[in-house]
């Protein structure tokens, strides 16, 4: 098996965990709206309601279909094609380094863009009762952790390659 078909291979498995939690999230979704055709009230509108209830499927599975449908480009993007050439059949640590990485920044990026609805509509509810200047402490470390999670995303999601090559370059026996 080659590092491609390895790079390949992972972000199935990534875009399949995806699509797994975006079927978790219409359980939840048909809770919620079972519940309201039931006359059940909530604290908040029920268009809010359903909105946050959406909202994490909807990113869930754009995720799934594009790291399913796009494992080749992501691969390509991963293992540049003069790397892939001159490269021997097995992959290198750096090349799965940077595959895992990737992974596990779309991970957390998808975390931290489903955290954000939520924290947004609650800065957006206490704008609309003019109390936008007493924001609680609770929502304000909320989105400290939701800025942390998606610049770690980020991070790990576009830097993955230059991260890796950090981590081969610190374990090589010169530096110990």
């Amino acid at each position: 098996m080659q590092k491609e078909d390895v790079a390949f291979i992972g972000c199935r498995l990534v875009g399949l965990y995806y699509a797994i939690k975006a079927l978790e999230t219409v359980a939840s979704f048909m809770m919620t709206f079972v519940a309201w055709k039931s006359g059940a009230q909530f604290p908040a509108s029920t268009a809010a309601m359903f909105y946050l209830q959406l909202m994490p499927f909807t990113f869930y599975t754009i995720a799934a279909c594009m790291l399913w449908f796009g494992a080749g480009t992501i691969v390509k993007y991963l293992l540049p094609d003069g790397q892939i050439a001159s490269s021997p059949s097995k992959p290198t640590l750096e090349q799965v380094q940077s595959v895992l990485f990737s992974s596990v920044g779309l991970l957390v990026l998808t975390w931290g863009i489903t955290d954000l609805g939520k924290v947004l509509y609650q800065l957006f509810q206490l704008k609309q009762a003019s109390h936008y200047a007493q924001i609680p402490l609770t929502l304000q470390s909320e989105c400290v952790a939701v800025a942390c999670r998606l610049l770690l995303g980020f991070c790990l999601v576009f830097g993955s390659r230059g991260l890796s090559g950090f981590l081969t370059r610190l374990r090589q026996p010169e530096l110990r």
